[in-house]
């Protein structure tokens, strides 16, 4: 489908830059590091819907895989 391959290419790119600025690392690393996860798994996978989730929550699901989710 076109439109859930736009959402989930924009947060790719939005989560990289992100995780990116908050590790001091290249986005191509951030893009290598998010790309291997399950998180991003979820997010290809349109059965889950993840794609559909806001930029914040899937960050934050990777944040939490990576063990990295800041205590609430």
């Amino acid at each position: 489908m076109m439109g859930s391959r736009y959402l989930i290419d924009s947060k790719v790119a939005s989560i990289s830059e992100a995780y990116a600025l908050k590790n001091n690392i290249s986005v191509d690393e951030a893009m290598t590091i998010f790309l291997d996860s399950t998180t991003y798994q979820a997010l290809i996978d349109e059965e889950t819907g993840v794609y559909l989730e806001v930029f914040e929550y899937v960050y934050d699901l990777f944040l939490d895989e990576r063990g990295e989710l800041p205590d609430a």
